[in-house]
């Protein structure tokens, strides 16, 4: 086989530079570096019969090359290969075929098709009407984009009996159709599906699907695609087409040099919990396996707590919006009002201190009272991804509170927490354990309500004592939430 990798890193590389960033935004379109292409070749068995092998967003060749290259030498007896290669692309087309054309011209029987047009409409179509290819393996590095709920996409994912958000969660979806019982499909996609309530279905088809056989961290979230300055944490995943589930191989590394590669086997029921109804695949790294005594957690419900978003959308209430208070108005609380744990209001920012009483508004009020308030979105610069700060009654003179939208919000039925459960709140989610925690099922910076809930807590009784302790101590560090919460644990 001629110098694969320096060839198609060469044009990967010219693509990345070459290549406008409105082209490749409107496409979803982020090249498969080699090393990494080599890594998930890597990952499929070995096998002695023949491969169909399917590439969805194929863009230069990058997978299928380093697959076939792969097999030529290891010299598996694979008596046949076959590739299909989809991409959109016109622009590489000619590329995409040279590669896959010299590649597959090193097996003694090959043949190969590289179709120009739209994976997804072509599969649910043929899907639709069983006239559709099956495959024995998938390698894929699918489209990131948004899809909206009235496009040609969403309706061709529903062919396979999938509802989904986004591009590449569409064409996995449109793979695992496609593929034949136990055969496997690797890809590299954002971590994105692995939590939250719109990919819950997505998660729910692969888990009626497919065994999940291995996941790959990055430990760096800006590495696998540094060249395409793609700031969103990607994960690669084998599946397994109707195959039992067994243990899961877990990995990770920095970046994709894959220096200092660890792995390990977990149990399956550390990746889904059995009780979690969210169905949030988590995914350990080494030092956080097996480290949980579960039963002294209870959930939000088993506390009596709620956690809601915070219900004013500032937007949509422009004209009500006060530099400070004023007469029939209320305090409005938004995260920059958020320091140190605790409140600190007004500021002098660019954001509202206050919001005039309507109808509206006054629907949205909370009572002054005890409340948690957990900031939806943390910066790519903040070390935790959980920042939860305390509101106290006496923080306000004025009956009733507004909380803004990009906040969330612990109470009871939308009325204040105990003192006790407040500081016991505050304690727990700020510390390193629960950090930790979330980011074995989240991989980026936003904090919704969902997940909240799907944390650990300590059962009411031990809440309610870490409280206590934590009041007791005239400063809040890092060490203080760890060295309290870790009593409990």
């Amino acid at each position: 086989m001629l110098a694969l990798a320096e060839t198609l890193e060469k044009k990967r590389i010219s693509h990345a530079v070459e290549t406008s960033v409105n082209h490749k935004e409107a496409l979803g379109q982020y090249f498969t570096p080699y090393t990494i292409a080599k890594f998930m070749a890597s990952l499929f068995p070995v096998t002695e019969t023949k491969i169909k092998l399917l590439d969805p967003g194929a863009g230069i060749g990058t997978l299928s090359c380093s697959f076939m290259e792969r097999i030529i030498k290891e010299n598996w007896n694979t008596p046949e290969i076959h590739v299909s290669a989809y991409d959109i692309d016109k622009d590489v087309y000619n590329t995409l075929n040279e590669n896959i054309a010299s590649s597959s011209s090193c097996f003694k029987k090959s043949d190969y098709e590289i179709f120009s047009e739209d994976f997804l409409a072509k599969t649910s179509f043929e899907y639709t009407w069983r006239i559709n290819e099956t495959y024995t393996h998938v390698i894929m590095n699918p489209p990131y984009k948004k899809i909206l709920t009235n496009s040609k996409e969403r309706q061709s994912a529903r062919a396979f009996g999938l509802e989904t958000v986004n591009l590449y969660s569409a064409f996995m979806g449109a793979a695992i159709s496609l593929t034949e019982d136990n055969g496997y499909i690797v890809a590299i996609v954002p971590r994105s599906f692995c939590n939250g309530v719109y990919y819950k279905p997505f998660r729910e088809f692969i888990l009626k699907n497919c065994a999940i056989k291995h996941i790959h961290l990055f430990e760096s979230r800006d590495k696998a695609f540094k060249d395409e300055a793609v700031l969103q944490e990607n994960i690669i995943i084998m599946l397994q087409k109707n195959a039992r589930q067994e243990n899961v191989k877990i990995s990770y590394c920095n970046d994709d040099s894959f220096v200092g590669l660890s792995e390990f086997d977990v149990s399956f029921k550390q990746i889904l919990h059995t009780d979690d109804k969210e169905k949030y695949f988590n995914i350990p790294i080494k030092q956080q396996v097996g480290n949980d005594n579960l039963t002294i957690y209870s959930g939000l419900k088993d506390l009596g707590v709620n956690v809601s978003t915070g219900p004013i959308v500032d937007f949509r209430m422009k004209n009500l919006l006060l530099k400070g208070l004023a007469g029939n108005s209320v305090p409005l609380v938004y995260s920059v009002h958020l320091k140190n744990h605790r409140l600190a209001w007004p500021q002098e920012s660019k954001k509202p201190n206050a919001i005039m009483l309507s109808d509206d508004v006054q629907k949205q009020l909370f009572p002054k009272g005890f409340y948690v308030l957990v900031k939806r979105f943390s910066t790519k610069e903040e070390k935790k991804r959980v920042v939860a700060s305390l509101i106290t009654p006496s923080d306000f003179r004025e009956d009733n509170i507004a909380f803004e939208n990009h906040l969330n919000v612990f109470h009871v039925n939308k009325s204040g927490l105990s003192e006790n459960i407040a500081f016991g709140l505050i304690c727990w989610l700020n510390s390193t354990y629960i950090d930790e925690k979330f980011r074995l099922f989240s991989g980026h910076t936003q904090v919704n309500a969902t997940d909240l809930r799907n944390l650990p807590y300590p059962i009411t009784k031990d809440l309610e004592e870490l409280g206590k302790k934590l009041k007791a101590e005239k400063e809040w560090t890092q060490q203080i939430f760890d060295t309290l919460s870790g009593a409990i644990k």
